[in-house]
């Protein structure tokens, strides 16, 4: 339920942010738009410090290499500054492995390689924030991306990007011992560390 409601809210503000982009001369600098992609996992560690039912401390950790594909989704709203560099706000909403669905909120900063903002360039970017998993117990996470790509102008002010990106996020799972759910008061740590290599297109507006 709580899945089918985020993708509901995602496609709401899309179709929102597209009509204020509508209103927007793309010389005054606002940009809308949505991004999506696949992303494959490579590595995933992680460190739980618990109480088990039977009242001992258990101290599981442990990181693996692996290929995983997940995908992803964001819609963005921002501003282009100089016609070189934008600074946008991120809302997303994505899975990390078989632990759970996360709705990542990020600011991204990307500049770009040629001053013309109508014709095609390549561009860089970083991309920091917080955000909450979609679980029985929600709890915040960490992510960092950073990367680069291409963009193609469609038209004056509709742009496709091709994006790969680096991604790395810090959550904090249920823990599951031998069938058993633990509860939060008997949780000390857990942290789960996912790496991941991101391929996604976007379309700005």
């Amino acid at each position: 339920m709580m899945k089918r409601n985020a993708v509901i809210f995602m496609v709401m503000m899309l179709l929102s942010t597209s009509a204020s982009a509508r209103t927007h001369s793309a010389s005054e600098g606002f940009t809308f738009g949505a991004e999506w992609g696949y992303v494959g996992i490579f590595y995933s560690g992680y460190h739980y410090n618990f109480f088990a039912p039977e009242g001992y401390r258990v101290d599981p950790r442990g990181h693996e290499f692996m290929y995983s594909i997940n995908a992803e989704g964001y819609l963005h709203a921002g501003y282009n500054f100089s016609g070189k560099s934008e600074l946008s706000m991120y809302l997303g909403f994505s899975a990390i492995q078989d632990y759970h669905h996360i709705i990542p909120i990020s600011i991204r900063y990307t500049t770009f390689y040629k001053q013309n903002t109508k014709g095609d360039r390549w561009f860089s970017l970083v991309d920091v924030g917080s955000g909450f998993s979609i679980k029985k117990r929600p709890e915040e996470l960490i992510s960092g991306k950073i990367g680069g790509g291409y963009r193609i102008s469609l038209s004056k002010d509709t742009k496709l990007d091709f994006i790969i990106s680096l991604r790395s996020v810090l959550t904090h799972p249920d823990i599951i011992y031998y069938g058993t759910e633990i509860p939060a008061e008997k949780v000390n740590r857990n942290n789960a560390y996912v790496s991941a290599i991101s391929f996604s297109m976007a379309l700005t507006l």
